[in-house]
């Protein structure tokens, strides 16, 4: 099984970070790989057990399925149903931590899944990567802009 890691600061308070990550259907607005997400089946936005269908920028699509969503720990967990990437089990949390007396905030990512060909393994390791990365990065920029 595969883990990548990603911990970096937001420099924006911890409750808007969480306003906008818990919001689980809404990743399109700001994440740049994702051209379109709703939550399927009128289900509730980040009612445990909800899945969204995401539209990538090349047209392939991805499913996810909400595992956990805890404001109390700032923490939620999801898995893929479907996705255009050569994974098994892949199961992602991102769990905030707020820095005491600053207005910045540690986002952890961490994402685990098994690759379906070992030959592929650290490929795949590098593309989950720059997913979490650029999404990072993007999520920075719209809380600056917000």
């Amino acid at each position: 099984m595969s883990v990548v890691k990603f911990n970096a600061v937001v420099k924006t308070d911890t409750h808007r970070v969480w306003q906008t990550l818990s919001q689980f259907g809404r990743i399109s607005e700001w994440h740049p790989a994702i051209s379109s997400s709703e939550i399927e089946e009128n289900q509730p936005d980040g009612l445990p057990g909800c899945k969204r269908r995401l539209v990538l920028g090349n047209g392939d699509v991805l499913r996810e399925q909400l595992l956990m969503l805890d404001e109390g720990n700032l923490s939620f967990s999801y898995r893929f149903i479907e996705s255009p990437l050569e994974v098994d089990n892949y199961v992602a949390t991102v769990s905030l931590i707020p820095l005491t007396e600053k207005n910045e905030t540690v986002i952890v990512w961490q994402a685990s899944f098994e690759a379906r060909s070992r030959h592929e393994t650290q490929k795949i390791e590098e593309v989950v990567m720059d997913l979490i990365m650029s999404g990072h990065k993007s999520l920075a920029d719209y809380l600056q802009q917000q």
